[in-house]
Protein backbone atom coordinates (compact mmCIF):
# COMPACT_ATOMS: atom_id res chain seq x y z
CA UNK A 1 0.00 0.00 0.00
CA UNK A 2 2.79 2.41 0.92
CA UNK A 3 4.54 1.66 -2.38
CA UNK A 4 1.32 2.34 -4.30
CA UNK A 5 0.89 5.67 -2.54
CA UNK A 6 4.51 6.59 -3.26
CA UNK A 7 4.16 5.67 -6.93
CA UNK A 8 1.00 7.75 -7.17
CA UNK A 9 2.72 10.72 -5.53
CA UNK A 10 5.64 10.46 -7.93
CA UNK A 11 3.29 10.29 -10.90
CA UNK A 12 1.51 13.44 -9.74
CA UNK A 13 4.85 15.21 -9.26
CA UNK A 14 5.98 14.31 -12.77
CA UNK A 15 2.68 15.36 -14.29
CA UNK A 16 2.99 18.75 -12.57
CA UNK A 17 6.11 19.55 -14.58
CA UNK A 18 5.11 17.98 -17.88
CA UNK A 19 3.97 20.26 -20.70
CA UNK A 20 0.33 20.11 -21.70
CA UNK A 21 -0.60 20.10 -25.38
CA UNK A 22 -0.69 23.90 -25.47
CA UNK A 23 2.44 24.60 -23.41
CA UNK A 24 6.16 24.84 -24.10
CA UNK A 25 8.58 24.21 -21.25
CA UNK A 26 11.58 26.53 -20.85
CA UNK A 27 14.23 25.50 -18.36
CA UNK A 28 15.73 28.13 -16.06
CA UNK A 29 19.25 27.19 -14.88
CA UNK A 30 20.65 29.75 -12.44
CA UNK A 31 22.07 29.98 -8.91
CA UNK A 32 18.92 30.52 -6.87
CA UNK A 33 20.84 29.83 -3.66
CA UNK A 34 24.53 30.14 -2.79
CA UNK A 35 27.09 32.96 -3.11
CA UNK A 36 26.03 34.06 -6.61
CA UNK A 37 22.32 34.46 -5.78
CA UNK A 38 22.51 38.23 -6.28
CA UNK A 39 23.04 37.49 -10.00
CA UNK A 40 21.05 34.29 -10.40
CA UNK A 41 17.78 35.14 -8.72
CA UNK A 42 17.22 38.37 -10.72
CA UNK A 43 18.03 36.43 -13.91
CA UNK A 44 15.51 33.73 -12.97
CA UNK A 45 12.95 36.41 -12.16
CA UNK A 46 13.59 38.06 -15.53
CA UNK A 47 12.75 34.79 -17.29
CA UNK A 48 9.54 34.41 -15.29
CA UNK A 49 8.52 38.02 -15.96
CA UNK A 50 9.09 37.70 -19.71
CA UNK A 51 7.12 34.43 -19.82
CA UNK A 52 4.26 35.99 -17.84
CA UNK A 53 4.08 38.99 -20.19
CA UNK A 54 4.24 36.84 -23.32
CA UNK A 55 1.51 34.55 -21.97
CA UNK A 56 -0.69 37.51 -21.08
CA UNK A 57 -0.28 38.87 -24.62
CA UNK A 58 -1.48 35.62 -26.17
CA UNK A 59 1.59 33.40 -25.92
CA UNK A 60 3.60 31.93 -28.77
CA UNK A 61 1.80 31.66 -32.11
CA UNK A 62 2.63 28.65 -34.29
CA UNK A 63 0.48 27.61 -37.24
CA UNK A 64 -2.53 29.46 -35.94
CA UNK A 65 -2.25 27.86 -32.51
CA UNK A 66 -1.17 29.65 -29.32
CA UNK A 67 1.18 28.10 -26.77
CA UNK A 68 1.76 29.27 -23.23
CA UNK A 69 5.27 29.25 -21.72
CA UNK A 70 5.84 27.22 -18.58
CA UNK A 71 9.11 27.99 -16.78
CA UNK A 72 10.82 25.11 -14.98
CA UNK A 73 13.51 26.35 -12.58
CA UNK A 74 16.46 24.34 -11.28
CA UNK A 75 19.13 25.70 -8.95
CA UNK A 76 22.80 25.36 -10.02
CA UNK A 77 24.12 27.04 -6.84
CA UNK A 78 26.96 28.26 -9.08
CA UNK A 79 28.54 24.81 -8.70
CA UNK A 80 29.48 22.58 -11.69
CA UNK A 81 28.40 19.32 -10.04
CA UNK A 82 25.11 20.78 -8.87
CA UNK A 83 24.64 22.38 -12.26
CA UNK A 84 24.98 19.06 -14.08
CA UNK A 85 22.48 17.48 -11.71
CA UNK A 86 20.10 20.41 -12.31
CA UNK A 87 20.37 19.99 -16.08
CA UNK A 88 19.66 16.27 -15.82
CA UNK A 89 16.54 17.08 -13.79
CA UNK A 90 15.34 19.31 -16.62
CA UNK A 91 16.02 16.59 -19.20
CA UNK A 92 14.08 14.10 -17.07
CA UNK A 93 11.16 16.55 -17.02
CA UNK A 94 11.11 16.61 -20.84
CA UNK A 95 12.48 20.16 -21.05
CA UNK A 96 13.99 20.82 -24.49
CA UNK A 97 14.89 24.52 -24.15
CA UNK A 98 17.19 25.91 -21.47
CA UNK A 99 18.24 29.45 -20.53
CA UNK A 100 21.44 29.69 -18.48
CA UNK A 101 23.71 29.17 -16.73
CA UNK A 102 25.22 32.23 -15.09
CA UNK A 103 28.51 30.81 -13.89
CA UNK A 104 31.56 30.41 -16.12
CA UNK A 105 32.53 27.42 -14.00
CA UNK A 106 29.18 25.68 -14.58
CA UNK A 107 28.74 26.28 -18.32
CA UNK A 108 31.69 24.14 -19.52
CA UNK A 109 30.38 21.21 -17.46
CA UNK A 110 26.99 21.43 -19.18
CA UNK A 111 28.30 21.88 -22.71
CA UNK A 112 29.10 18.23 -23.61
CA UNK A 113 25.76 17.03 -22.24
CA UNK A 114 23.78 19.55 -24.28
CA UNK A 115 25.86 19.11 -27.43
CA UNK A 116 25.18 15.36 -27.39
CA UNK A 117 21.44 15.89 -27.08
CA UNK A 118 19.78 16.75 -30.40
CA UNK A 119 16.55 17.47 -28.52
CA UNK A 120 18.09 20.23 -26.38
CA UNK A 121 18.63 23.92 -27.18
CA UNK A 122 20.48 26.32 -24.88
CA UNK A 123 20.73 30.10 -24.70
CA UNK A 124 23.48 31.21 -22.31
CA UNK A 125 22.58 34.48 -20.62
CA UNK A 126 25.38 34.77 -18.07
CA UNK A 127 28.59 32.76 -18.47
CA UNK A 128 31.29 34.62 -20.41
CA UNK A 129 33.85 31.84 -20.96
CA UNK A 130 35.08 31.59 -24.55
CA UNK A 131 34.19 28.64 -26.81
CA UNK A 132 30.90 27.68 -25.16
CA UNK A 133 28.64 28.08 -28.20
CA UNK A 134 28.47 26.03 -31.39
CA UNK A 135 25.81 27.70 -33.57
CA UNK A 136 23.96 24.38 -33.76
CA UNK A 137 22.12 24.04 -30.46
CA UNK A 138 24.12 26.23 -28.06
CA UNK A 139 23.72 30.00 -28.40
CA UNK A 140 24.63 32.94 -26.18
CA UNK A 141 23.12 36.43 -25.85
CA UNK A 142 25.72 37.48 -23.27
CA UNK A 143 29.15 38.86 -24.14
CA UNK A 144 32.22 36.65 -24.14
CA UNK A 145 35.08 37.47 -21.80
CA UNK A 146 36.78 39.02 -24.83
CA UNK A 147 33.96 41.57 -24.93
CA UNK A 148 35.00 42.58 -21.43
CA UNK A 149 38.74 42.51 -22.22
CA UNK A 150 38.37 44.74 -25.28
CA UNK A 151 37.07 47.52 -23.05
CA UNK A 152 39.94 47.01 -20.58
CA UNK A 153 42.51 47.32 -23.37
CA UNK A 154 40.74 50.41 -24.72
CA UNK A 155 40.82 51.98 -21.25
CA UNK A 156 44.57 51.33 -20.84
CA UNK A 157 45.23 52.71 -24.30
CA UNK A 158 43.22 55.84 -23.54
CA UNK A 159 44.68 56.45 -20.07
CA UNK A 160 48.22 55.30 -20.95
CA UNK A 161 48.59 53.40 -17.67
CA UNK A 162 52.27 52.38 -17.37
CA UNK A 163 51.86 49.28 -15.19
CA UNK A 164 49.27 46.90 -13.75
CA UNK A 165 48.97 44.11 -11.18
CA UNK A 166 46.23 41.48 -11.53
CA UNK A 167 43.90 40.20 -8.80
CA UNK A 168 41.89 37.37 -10.38
CA UNK A 169 39.34 34.85 -9.08
CA UNK A 170 41.20 31.60 -9.76
CA UNK A 171 37.96 29.65 -10.20
CA UNK A 172 36.43 32.03 -12.73
CA UNK A 173 37.04 30.01 -15.88
CA UNK A 174 36.42 32.92 -18.23
CA UNK A 175 38.88 35.29 -16.60
CA UNK A 176 41.52 32.65 -15.95
CA UNK A 177 41.33 31.35 -19.52
CA UNK A 178 41.69 34.80 -21.04
CA UNK A 179 44.34 36.28 -18.76
CA UNK A 180 47.33 35.27 -20.89
CA UNK A 181 45.88 37.00 -23.98
CA UNK A 182 44.88 40.09 -22.00
CA UNK A 183 48.39 40.38 -20.62
CA UNK A 184 49.78 40.09 -24.13
CA UNK A 185 47.42 42.81 -25.36
CA UNK A 186 48.36 45.16 -22.51
CA UNK A 187 52.08 44.52 -22.96
CA UNK A 188 51.67 45.43 -26.64
CA UNK A 189 50.55 48.86 -25.42
CA UNK A 190 53.74 49.18 -23.37
CA UNK A 191 52.06 48.39 -20.05
CA UNK A 192 54.27 46.51 -17.57
CA UNK A 193 52.70 43.60 -15.67
CA UNK A 194 54.10 43.91 -12.15
CA UNK A 195 52.33 40.96 -10.51
CA UNK A 196 49.59 38.33 -10.83
CA UNK A 197 47.71 37.41 -7.67
CA UNK A 198 44.73 35.10 -7.20
CA UNK A 199 41.80 34.61 -4.83
CA UNK A 200 38.52 32.69 -4.81
CA UNK A 201 34.80 33.21 -4.21
CA UNK A 202 33.99 33.77 -0.51
CA UNK A 203 37.53 34.88 0.43
CA UNK A 204 37.48 37.78 2.90
CA UNK A 205 41.08 38.51 3.94
CA UNK A 206 43.36 39.82 1.17
CA UNK A 207 45.85 41.71 3.35
CA UNK A 208 48.85 39.41 2.84
CA UNK A 209 48.31 39.26 -0.93
CA UNK A 210 47.87 43.03 -1.19
CA UNK A 211 50.91 43.72 0.97
CA UNK A 212 53.00 41.61 -1.39
CA UNK A 213 51.44 43.29 -4.39
CA UNK A 214 52.07 46.75 -2.90
CA UNK A 215 55.81 46.24 -3.12
CA UNK A 216 55.57 46.12 -6.94
CA UNK A 217 54.08 49.65 -6.99
CA UNK A 218 51.59 49.14 -9.86
CA UNK A 219 49.86 52.13 -11.43
CA UNK A 220 46.69 50.00 -11.68
CA UNK A 221 45.29 47.09 -9.73
CA UNK A 222 42.96 45.14 -12.05
CA UNK A 223 40.40 43.04 -10.14
CA UNK A 224 38.64 40.29 -12.11
CA UNK A 225 35.91 38.22 -10.46
CA UNK A 226 32.75 38.95 -8.48
CA UNK A 227 31.73 42.14 -6.65
CA UNK A 228 31.46 40.94 -3.05
CA UNK A 229 35.12 39.94 -2.95
CA UNK A 230 36.15 42.89 -5.12
CA UNK A 231 34.54 45.35 -2.70
CA UNK A 232 36.47 43.84 0.20
CA UNK A 233 39.65 44.04 -1.88
CA UNK A 234 39.05 47.76 -2.46
CA UNK A 235 38.37 48.31 1.24
CA UNK A 236 41.65 46.61 2.16
CA UNK A 237 43.54 48.49 -0.57
CA UNK A 238 42.35 51.73 1.06
CA UNK A 239 43.33 50.46 4.51
CA UNK A 240 46.85 49.63 3.31
CA UNK A 241 47.23 53.08 1.76
CA UNK A 242 47.83 51.91 -1.82
CA UNK A 243 47.53 54.78 -4.28
CA UNK A 244 47.03 52.60 -7.39
CA UNK A 245 44.06 53.24 -9.67
CA UNK A 246 41.59 50.40 -9.12
CA UNK A 247 39.92 48.88 -12.17
CA UNK A 248 37.27 46.17 -12.00
CA UNK A 249 36.21 43.78 -14.74
CA UNK A 250 32.87 42.36 -13.60
CA UNK A 251 29.14 42.94 -13.54
CA UNK A 252 28.65 44.65 -10.18
CA UNK A 253 25.18 45.47 -8.83
CA UNK A 254 25.54 48.60 -6.65
CA UNK A 255 23.39 46.98 -3.96
CA UNK A 256 25.88 44.11 -3.67
CA UNK A 257 28.85 46.47 -3.71
CA UNK A 258 27.39 48.62 -0.92
CA UNK A 259 26.78 45.60 1.30
CA UNK A 260 30.54 45.20 1.51
CA UNK A 261 32.02 48.71 1.39
CA UNK A 262 30.97 52.33 2.10
CA UNK A 263 30.20 54.22 -1.09
CA UNK A 264 32.85 56.90 -0.50
CA UNK A 265 35.59 54.24 -0.49
CA UNK A 266 34.44 53.16 -3.96
CA UNK A 267 34.67 56.64 -5.48
CA UNK A 268 36.93 56.67 -8.54
CA UNK A 269 36.96 52.89 -9.07
CA UNK A 270 36.61 52.08 -12.77
CA UNK A 271 34.71 49.10 -14.20
CA UNK A 272 34.84 47.64 -17.71
CA UNK A 273 31.76 45.61 -18.69
CA UNK A 274 29.05 45.58 -21.36
CA UNK A 275 26.03 47.78 -20.54
CA UNK A 276 23.80 46.36 -17.80
CA UNK A 277 20.08 46.59 -17.06
CA UNK A 278 20.77 49.53 -14.77
CA UNK A 279 22.78 51.29 -17.49
CA UNK A 280 19.83 51.11 -19.88
CA UNK A 281 17.53 52.42 -17.16
CA UNK A 282 19.90 55.35 -16.56
CA UNK A 283 19.82 56.04 -20.30
CA UNK A 284 16.01 56.30 -20.06
CA UNK A 285 15.57 53.49 -22.56
CA UNK A 286 11.80 52.98 -22.82
CA UNK A 287 11.93 49.18 -22.83
CA UNK A 288 14.36 49.14 -19.89
CA UNK A 289 12.15 51.53 -17.94
CA UNK A 290 9.15 49.29 -18.63
CA UNK A 291 11.09 46.24 -17.43
CA UNK A 292 12.21 48.10 -14.31
CA UNK A 293 8.63 49.15 -13.50
CA UNK A 294 7.15 45.68 -14.08
CA UNK A 295 9.95 43.96 -12.15
CA UNK A 296 9.55 46.23 -9.14
CA UNK A 297 5.79 45.72 -9.17
CA UNK A 298 6.11 41.93 -9.25
CA UNK A 299 9.15 41.33 -7.05
CA UNK A 300 9.18 44.47 -4.87
CA UNK A 301 12.81 45.23 -5.68
CA UNK A 302 14.94 46.54 -8.52
CA UNK A 303 16.00 44.18 -11.34
CA UNK A 304 19.54 42.81 -11.36
CA UNK A 305 22.37 43.87 -13.64
CA UNK A 306 21.82 40.81 -15.89
CA UNK A 307 18.02 40.68 -15.77
CA UNK A 308 17.66 42.23 -19.22
CA UNK A 309 19.74 39.42 -20.79
CA UNK A 310 17.51 36.75 -19.26
CA UNK A 311 14.38 38.66 -20.23
CA UNK A 312 15.76 38.96 -23.78
CA UNK A 313 16.55 35.24 -23.96
CA UNK A 314 12.89 34.32 -23.57
CA UNK A 315 11.92 36.73 -26.34
CA UNK A 316 14.70 35.34 -28.55
CA UNK A 317 13.26 31.85 -28.12
CA UNK A 318 9.74 33.14 -28.84
CA UNK A 319 10.95 34.77 -32.06
CA UNK A 320 12.70 31.54 -33.08
CA UNK A 321 9.63 29.37 -32.32
CA UNK A 322 7.45 31.61 -34.45
CA UNK A 323 10.00 31.92 -37.24
CA UNK A 324 10.42 28.12 -37.31
CA UNK A 325 6.68 27.51 -37.13
CA UNK A 326 7.54 24.57 -34.93
CA UNK A 327 8.55 23.48 -31.43
CA UNK A 328 10.94 20.85 -32.81
CA UNK A 329 14.55 21.57 -31.78
CA UNK A 330 16.07 21.12 -35.24
CA UNK A 331 13.71 23.67 -36.77
CA UNK A 332 14.10 26.11 -33.88
CA UNK A 333 17.91 25.84 -33.96
CA UNK A 334 17.87 26.65 -37.67
CA UNK A 335 15.62 29.64 -36.97
CA UNK A 336 17.96 30.86 -34.21
CA UNK A 337 20.91 30.69 -36.60
CA UNK A 338 19.09 32.94 -39.07
CA UNK A 339 17.41 35.22 -36.55
CA UNK A 340 17.94 38.94 -37.06
CA UNK A 341 18.28 41.58 -34.36
CA UNK A 342 15.16 43.24 -35.82
CA UNK A 343 13.21 40.00 -35.30
CA UNK A 344 13.44 40.42 -31.52
CA UNK A 345 11.77 43.79 -31.12
CA UNK A 346 11.18 43.27 -27.39
CA UNK A 347 14.91 42.86 -26.63
CA UNK A 348 16.30 45.48 -24.26
CA UNK A 349 20.01 44.86 -24.79
CA UNK A 350 21.53 46.70 -27.75
CA UNK A 351 23.15 43.93 -29.73
CA UNK A 352 25.34 44.90 -32.70
CA UNK A 353 23.97 43.13 -35.81
CA UNK A 354 26.23 40.89 -37.86
CA UNK A 355 26.11 40.70 -41.67
CA UNK A 356 22.55 40.80 -43.02
CA UNK A 357 21.37 42.00 -39.60
CA UNK A 358 21.83 38.63 -37.91
CA UNK A 359 21.75 38.36 -34.12
CA UNK A 360 24.20 35.44 -33.87
CA UNK A 361 27.40 34.66 -35.73
CA UNK A 362 28.07 31.20 -37.18
CA UNK A 363 29.07 29.96 -33.73
CA UNK A 364 25.91 31.22 -32.04
CA UNK A 365 27.47 34.24 -30.33
CA UNK A 366 26.02 37.78 -30.20
CA UNK A 367 28.16 40.89 -30.62
CA UNK A 368 27.93 42.66 -27.26
CA UNK A 369 30.71 45.12 -26.54
CA UNK A 370 31.99 46.44 -23.25
CA UNK A 371 32.35 49.98 -22.01
CA UNK A 372 33.84 51.59 -18.90
CA UNK A 373 32.14 53.28 -15.98
CA UNK A 374 33.31 55.08 -12.86
CA UNK A 375 31.85 54.84 -9.35
CA UNK A 376 30.34 58.11 -8.19
CA UNK A 377 27.28 59.03 -6.10
CA UNK A 378 26.55 55.46 -4.99
CA UNK A 379 26.54 53.89 -8.45
CA UNK A 380 28.34 53.38 -11.76
CA UNK A 381 28.37 56.26 -14.22
CA UNK A 382 29.57 56.33 -17.85
CA UNK A 383 33.26 57.20 -18.06
CA UNK A 384 34.22 60.00 -20.44
CA UNK A 385 37.46 59.24 -22.26
CA UNK A 386 39.73 61.24 -24.49
CA UNK A 387 38.43 59.38 -27.54
CA UNK A 388 34.81 60.42 -26.87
Amino acid sequence: MKFTHLATALSIALLSTAASADEVLIGDLHPITGPATYYGLPESNGIKLAAEQINAAGGISIGGKSYQIKVVTEDTQGNPTTGVAALRKLVNQNVHYVIGPLSSGVAPALKPIIERNADMTQIIDGAITENLTNGRNVFRNQATVNGYNVSVVALFKDKKFPSVAFMTDRFHAGFMGSQKQLISDLEALGTKITDEKYYKLNDTDFSATLTSLKSTNPAVILVRGYPAEAALIVKQIRQLGLSSQIVWEMVSPPSTVLKNIPSDQMNGVLNCVPPTTEDYVHLKDEKALALDKAYRAKFNTAPGELTALSFDAVHILKAAFEKAGSLENAAVNKALSGLKVADVSAAITRYTPYADGKLFDSQGQVDLRGACGVWKNDTWNPLQTASQ
